[in-house]
């Protein structure tokens, strides 16, 4: 069985051209570490400093590699010339041997000696240790030589040149291979693409792949031998990481008329809108065109916010539709080609490629891309797959609301969106339980949650699930929360001390969430895991939910956490969740792989109902209803949304 790649020093199977340049210098007598920075694939060790036990276990490989190239060929006896190191072939040279008459001017200027006497005193000093030397020397020349024309000759043999539809187990180890096929990379080609378009953390996507494999492959896609058979180079994004990224880094992304982001979109300028049939007289906006009006209605929302991402998503997804598949500028459409986006909307994915072609002219598959790929990578696409009815009505929403605003200012004359029926949000008078746990499967994640090691990660997941169960707040909202939104009070005619939390919730709109002492008693444990032992200590600006504090000693244990680090938290922790009761229940495992952070929300909202909770106390803490902390509620009705909380306390506890 051969060994495995941590073991032979390198991902590789296949000798490239990069290692055939390294063991030529390496015959040469060339220092092995300069050699290894230059030619191989393989990873400094974390002091910046080339293992030289690595590389020497990378010249055996390479000298085995060649061997077997050898025996196939037909050359297996004259390549034992390659096995004979470098240092016993150190080329050595006889000391300058004079003439007969410079070795009488120096030794016999006054003619003491007969020609005879002289010519023996010569060769007792310089024959038979010359003719030695220069033998030996003759012959390490001789074998140096050939080993050079043995490897140029197996170097024509071995086809050393990867190409970009090179199939992965063609070259890199087994195991690595199979888990890059099996995450849909096939060909080094493919394998270049998905590191451009997903950036630095690549490997994440490809299941089991950690991230020295992943270095490893990047420094060999960088190798110049590499790119030039390639004939492809891997962009800066997915070299270095996205926290050190500098604009000075990025190329800009050219603008084109084509499938891509609503910032690198060229509009044509017939089809910009500035004289589009259905434009407003007398506008209040400044806009000059479609795009430009877009991007005002988008600036009424915070930017990077959960709604200004979705709202851009549809107004993207419309707006390309509009001018590459409808041929139409956005202030041109009529309501026919509002019937004609929802059917759109509701084919995508759903027909053969023969149906689809025969409808509309951009072939289907080039709408759709892989999910989570960033809006700089040339996979990316406005759709992910087919859109749920419920996507779909919510996208419908937000463009007749769009479009409903731009004619409120005169943008455009009349709303097109608004002939088509049933597309106004209805409040709901219920919670949809269909992506909430139920008490079982809850208990079965705090089972779970038991048998993980006690570390800081630990205490972290321990206060993400119990503030996120008991508080149904949203993942932005999580996030988004500081020391400084924690306050407390007290109950009338009581005096225990309560506490609270104000949520900056959807709109902008401010509400208060109390939290019951369980929760507190939660935060107590966390800020002491972060090394605040006590809340005098705790800085009023750092978060509620911190980062893990990295190897750096200066660094902070108080790091802010991504909303989309915090998703990633708890989808990993669910699926292992899932895997840990596959064989005892098989279908709470199957929706346990699915729950998100979403889902706590909706569990929150399902145990409420069922611990007595009322449904308008649960709309004002999940922010249903906008609250404003500026608020004045009566005593009394702010006791009993205490109090209801207080219900869910024991699921709460962990």
């Amino acid at each position: 069985m051969p060994a495995a790649w941590i073991e032979r020093g390198t991902v590789l199977i296949h000798l490239g051209r990069n290692h055939l340049a390294f063991y030529r210098g390496y015959l040469d007598g060339l220092d092995l570490r300069t050699l290894a920075r230059r030619y191989l694939e393989t990873t400094p060790s974390d002091d910046g400093e080339i293992d030289l036990r690595v590389v020497r276990s990378m010249v055996r490989w390479i000298r085995d590699q060649l061997m077997v190239t050898a025996k196939r060929s037909g050359h297996a006896s004259s390549a034992k010339v390659l096995r004979v190191e470098p240092e016993a072939l150190r080329v050595t040279y006889a000391s300058a041997t004079p003439s007969l008459d410079e070795f009488r001017e120096e030794r016999d200027p006054h003619d003491m000696f007969s020609e005879q006497e002289l010519i023996d005193l010569f060769n007792d000093e310089y024959g038979t240790t010359d003719k030695r030397a220069l033998r030996r020397t003759q012959r390490n020349n001789r074998l140096r030589s050939k080993q050079l024309a043995i490897l140029h000759r197996l170097e024509a043999l071995t086809d050393a040149s990867p190409g970009p539809d090179d199939k992965v187990d063609g070259w890199l180890d087994p195991a690595i291979a199979r888990r890059l096929i099996d995450a849909n990379i096939p060909t080094l080609g493919v394998l270049v693409t998905a590191i451009n378009s997903r950036g630095f953390r690549w490997y994440s996507k490809v299941p089991r792949l950690g991230i020295k494999a992943a270095q490893q492959i990047v420094d060999w896609l960088m190798l110049p031998e590499t790119v030039e058979s390639l004939g492809m180079r891997l962009a800066v994004r997915g070299i270095v990481p996205r926290k050190d990224l500098t604009p000075a880094m990025l190329a800009p992304a050219p603008m084109q008329t084509a499938i891509v982001p609503l910032e690198n979109f060229l509009v044509p300028h017939d089809l910009n809108g500035a004289f589009g049939s259905n434009r407003g007289e007398r506008s209040s906006l400044s806009a000059r065109n479609d795009l430009e009006a877009i991007y005002t209605w988008l600036a009424r929302y915070k930017p990077g916010g959960h709604t200004h991402r979705a709202y851009r998503k549809e107004a993207e997804r419309f707006l390309l539709w509009s001018i590459l598949e409808r041929g139409k500028p956005l202030s041109s459409l009529t309501v026919e080609d509002c019937i004609a986006y929802r059917d759109f909307v509701w084919n995508l994915g759903r027909q053969t490629a023969e149906t689809w072609a025969a409808s509309y002219r951009i072939p289907q598959q080039h709408w759709m891309g892989p999910r989570g790929t960033e809006r700089h990578s040339a996979l990316w696409r406005p759709f992910e797959g087919p859109l749920s009815g419920s996507s779909q009505k919510t996208a419908l929403v937000i463009l007749q609301s769009m479009l409903q605003w731009l004619s409120e200012q005169n943008y455009l004359h009349n709303n097109p969106f608004r002939a088509l029926p049933h597309l106004a949000k209805r409040p709901t008078n219920h919670i949809d339980s269909s992506r909430a746990l139920t008490v079982a499967e809850w208990k079965l994640v705090k089972q779970h949650l038991s048998t993980l090691p006690h570390d800081q990660r630990y205490y972290r997941l321990r206060f993400i699930l119990a503030l996120a169960y008991s508080s149904g707040c949203r993942l932005s909202e999580l996030v988004s929360l500081r020391r400084s939104d924690l306050r407390s009070f007290t109950r009338a005619g009581e005096d225990d001390l309560h506490w609270e939390i104000v949520v900056n919730g959807k709109g902008e709109m401010l509400r208060t969430v109390q939290l019951n002492p369980q929760v507190v008693g939660e935060i107590r444990r966390y800020l002491e895991s972060r090394g605040h032992a006590a809340w005098s200590d705790v800085p009023s600006d750092i978060p509620l939910i911190a980062a893990l504090p990295s190897a750096d000693p200066l660094g902070s244990a108080d790091e802010p956490l991504s909303a989309s680090r915090l998703y990633r938290v708890l989808k990993d922790f669910f699926r292992g969740v899932a895997a840990s009761v596959m064989e005892s229940d098989r279908d709470a495992a199957q929706k346990l792989r699915s729950a998100s952070t979403h889902w706590l929300r909706h569990t929150f909202a399902t145990h409420g109902i069922h611990n007595g909770m009322t449904l308008e106390t649960i709309r004002d803490l999940l922010g249903h209803r906008s609250l404003s902390t500026t608020s004045v509620y009566v005593t009394t009705e702010k006791d009993k949304r205490s109090r209801e909380v207080e219900m869910l306390g024991e699921l709460a506890t962990f």
